[in-house]
């Protein structure tokens, strides 16, 4: 199968690559610098061109604000979606907890309503919405917090400030279901080699660890595993609220059955991702 993949530079795009070395893909990986995602009729050329079987829209998608281009999300799906639609090429877009708010719900399902309450929630919804109203076949997946030993997120996050003797600033109201990076590109590659075999199941889908937990419990449990290693460097200094915060979902927490009972995608736990994770991430440190 030819997959269209439009953004293999940022963290999702490196796990993906990775992971389709082990799969029969011809992987087409157009640089940034030679496609502009927000001039369709570029777009239409360079896929009428390559042909690609499937296309996986994964361009502006990150874990933080800071790794995401709110303007790029909905101009790209949008364009993609409808080259997708003219040329009957399946889309496979990725989007983010972030379309949810303030409400009180611990865990999201796809049939939510969602109420982004910041400027990136509202672009990664209005993206989700352009590529659903292209008349072609469209699976949107949302994942909860993204995890790994590099990028922009959670992990990294307590880790950067750990080594620059930061404090660890953490909310016990704020929940999520951390998810690897190599987890999520696994679940990513699974779905796609199903739609290429024919599977039929469009629409929104969740896909999250199967084990949730506050931001507190997060960091106590990377604490703990930097114990495990013989972790030589500062002590965190913990600086521990409970209240709602700004622009972000209360609960990062979504349920993931749809995407089990259509493709048979089994949840795995992020703690035995993360002692790997500490792993590499040390190694890193130590290596800079």
């Amino acid at each position: 199968m030819k997959l269209l993949l439009a953004d293999s530079h940022h963290s999702l795009g490196v796990a993906l690559e990775h992971e389709l070395e082990r799969e029969p893909f011809n992987v087409l990986q157009p640089p940034s610098n030679e496609l502009n995602w927000t001039d369709r009729a570029a777009v239409m050329e360079y896929m009428s061109h390559q042909r690609p079987n499937v296309v996986l829209n994964n361009l502006g998608w990150g874990d933080s604000p800071l790794s995401a281009n709110t303007a790029l999300l909905p101009v790209a799906a949008e364009n993609i979606a409808r080259v997708c639609a003219q040329q009957k090429i399946p889309l496979l877009q990725m989007s983010s907890y972030r379309v949810f708010g303030d409400d009180n719900k611990s865990k999201h399902s796809e049939k939510d309503e969602p109420q982004p309450n910041s400027e990136l929630g509202k672009a990664f919804y209005l993206a989700e919405q352009k590529a659903l109203a292209a008349d072609t076949r469209v699976l949107v997946l949302r994942t909860s917090w993204v995890i790994s030993s590099y990028g922009d997120n959670l992990l990294t996050r307590l880790l950067d400030a750990l080594q620059g003797e930061q404090p660890w600033r953490l909310n016990r109201r704020l929940r999520g279901a951390p998810t690897a990076l190599s987890d999520l590109a696994r679940v990513t590659v699974g779905i796609l080699k199903q739609i290429d075999s024919g599977a039929d199941c469009w629409g929104v889908y969740h896909y999250c660890s199967g084990d949730a937990c506050n931001e507190v419990e997060f960091a106590e449990q990377l604490w703990e595993v930097l114990c495990q290693q013989d972790y030589q460097g500062p002590e965190p200094k913990w600086d521990q609220v409970d209240e709602a915060a700004l622009e972000v979902p209360i609960s990062a927490v979504l349920n993931s059955l749809r995407v089990r009972n259509d493709f048979g995608v089994q949840t795995r736990t992020w703690r035995t991702y993360l002692l790997p994770m500490v792993r590499q991430w040390l190694h890193a440190q130590h290596n800079k």
